[in-house]
């Protein structure tokens, strides 16, 4: 009689599990995607502020948030105009944030590959 042992199953169960149960990953993002909305909307200028909002644009396994504003003074106001040029003001949060929130996702992938 031949005997094949196969190792590792256990922690590749693991793995498929944490990746068909991406509700931390998911939670995670929306924190974030609300601390740059709120951010955003002490910095934003003029009127903008109240019409910040964080959307869901998650579609299937992919998941995603975005903050923006229906203002269409939004635009202008983080890209300027040709006759007003403007510092940007949401797309330095976000960049000021991408480390951290890159640092979070990755705690949270390794965690959920450890699980039992």
């Amino acid at each position: 009689m031949t005997a094949v042992e196969i190792t590792g199953i256990e922690a590749l169960r693991r793995r498929f599990e944490a990746a068909s149960a991406p509700e931390a990953f998911k939670s995670a993002l929306r924190e974030e995607a609300e601390a740059i909305a709120a951010e955003a909307r002490r910095e934003a200028p003029g009127e903008l502020a109240h019409s910040i909002a964080v959307e869901d644009v998650s579609q299937g396994e992919r998941l995603g948030f975005t903050v923006r504003t229906a203002d269409p003074a939004g635009r202008a106001a983080e890209f300027g105009t040709l006759k007003l040029p403007a510092p940007p003001w949401l797309w330095p949060m976000f960049k000021a944030r991408l480390p951290a929130i890159k640092d979070r996702l990755r705690k949270l992938a390794l965690a959920a590959a450890m699980i039992p």
